[in-house]
């Protein structure tokens, strides 16, 4: 109970300090038109979120994920006592991080904004969902073992 409880305070600090990126807001695509042999409109392709910018030599316990929806994770093991998770989306969902263990989301900042945030966390596997909600979204999410913080 104190760990998911401690787990849950950490994350919620940490996303709610994530978000904040000296990059400009990413430029939109412009709408694609209708070709003129279908006869029905085609829709533009969903923004792919921002590449994820992730250390060199770093080890990866999850490598970029992209998806739409809900999605489980991988499970991994933080091997250095932390584990520091990469995300990006772009869309008008909201899009948020679950660890299975607690029904707590933790939010992804959407739209031109990197989300990133260490959690300090004993080396045992580690289970985590994103979910999506309210509108559609592309999300892209990676996790490498340690603190590695911008």
């Amino acid at each position: 109970m104190r760990r998911s409880t401690l787990t849950a305070a950490a994350l919620a600090a940490l996303f709610l300090a994530a978000g904040c990126s000296d990059e400009p807001e990413a430029k939109r695509p412009s709408p694609t038109a209708a070709t003129a042999s279908s006869g029905k409109p085609t829709q533009a392709p969903a923004p792919q979120p921002p590449s994820l910018d992730l250390p060199e030599n770093a080890q990866t316990l999850v490598a970029e994920t992209t998806g739409t929806k809900n999605q489980e994770l991988p499970a991994f093991t933080p091997q250095e006592g932390a584990y520091t998770l990469y995300a990006a989306c772009e869309g008008k969902g909201e899009v948020s991080i679950v660890d299975r263990d607690s029904s707590n989301p933790h939010p992804v900042t959407c739209n031109g904004v990197h989300t990133v945030g260490v959690v300090y966390e004993d080396k045992k596997p580690q289970h985590l969902t994103v979910q999506v909600t309210g509108g559609t979204s592309v999300w892209r999410i990676a996790v490498i073992s340690g603190n590695h913080q911008p």
